[in-house]
């Protein structure tokens, strides 16, 4: 029985990889052969059967990559580059932290560190674009798109936040806070999951230019809404404390809620009269990591999204394996 369940599973597979209009057939095919199998006690058989319909060429011209390799192209780069996006905010934060404090403090005096933020946001940002570069070439031939590449690009990100949080080991404390980040998060997944399949629509109809445009103009729009949940969910939104007529700094006005990501991008207001700089500091010491991993994440994922679209349409298929041709 669960020798049968695995082969009609590896079935389910192979048939995937075939035109959509040959798939009822072969798979009426395939599952008479695993019958005929099953009856005759042949259970390795069915296994060697169905593994080498799923891990062979599909028959279809131009497709030389067999199930294993297809696999690698397109799940893998998936799952690590959340990881990797993580790792370039790591390396942006030591790196912006030797530029301060090696360079630009003993040579331009105290005035530098207020270029931190810009200096991170310009290498995370830079670092971003060479992840979609490398992205664009990866998704290259991948024949996932739609809902599922969708879900295949952005499902990673939370995993990755996970895998983040338990290996740096935080403490209760540190696990409140980012529970707190969870709203904001699932705003931004679910807005970005959208985006995501407007521009790859939109790609697939040729409108590449637009379809970037639409996805940069979208992703920001999300990013932004989602940095506000999350400084509302951190509850730093209300009147400040005066304690002996003295404010306190401690509330955010939200009218300044628009530029709330601007701010933890540059830590600036560009001279306008809010946010404050005591508003400024709140926000860029409580929401700190969450607008860097937007920014890090979101480039990657609209080049995956726009390219798998873009991928050639399958060519004519050759002849479908037969029980002689995959047994022998």
């Amino acid at each position: 029985m669960v020798t049968r369940g695995i082969a009609r599973m590896l079935i389910r597979v192979a048939e995937h990889r075939w035109p959509v209009e040959l798939r009822s057939g072969l798979r009426r095919e395939w599952e008479a052969e695993l019958h005929v199998l099953g009856e005759g006690g042949r259970r390795a058989a069915m296994l060697r059967f169905a593994a080498s319909l799923a891990a062979r060429r599909s028959g279809v011209a131009g497709d030389r990559a067999p199930f294993g390799s297809h696999l690698l192209r397109s799940a893998l780069p998936l799952l690590v580059a959340p990881l990797v996006c993580i790792g370039v905010i790591v390396a942006g934060l030591n790196a912006m932290g030797a530029l301060v404090d090696w360079v630009l403090v003993p040579y331009g005096g105290a005035w530098a560190f207020d270029l931190q933020l810009p200096i991170l946001t310009m290498l995370v940002a830079a670092s971003a674009v060479g992840l979609a570069v490398i992205a664009d070439r990866l998704a290259r031939g991948v024949r996932t798109n739609g809902w599922r590449a969708v879900v295949g690009i952005t499902a990673p990100i939370p995993l990755a936040v996970a895998i983040d949080a338990y290996a740096t080991g935080l403490d209760r404390q540190e696990l409140d806070s980012l529970a707190l980040d969870v709203p904001a998060l699932a705003l931004w997944i679910s807005g970005l999951m959208l985006v995501l399949r407007g521009a790859s629509v939109m790609a697939s109809r040729g409108r590449v230019r637009a379809a970037w445009l639409l996805g940069a103009a979208g992703a920001l729009v999300i990013a932004d809404l989602a940095i506000v949940l999350a400084v509302f969910s951190h509850g730093l939104v209300g009147a400040e404390t005066v304690i002996n007529g003295i404010p306190q700094g401690d509330g955010l006005d939200p009218i300044s809620a628009p530029l709330w990501l601007f701010v933890s991008y540059t830590g600036s207001a560009l001279g306008l009269p809010r946010p404050t700089d005591g508003e400024i500091f709140i926000i860029t010491d409580d929401v700190f990591m969450q607008p860097l991993l937007f920014l890090a994440c979101t480039p990657y994922a609209l080049a995956w999204a726009i390219r798998v679209v873009q991928s050639p349409s399958p060519a004519r298929p050759l002849a479908a394996p037969t029980l002689a041709t995959t047994i022998d």
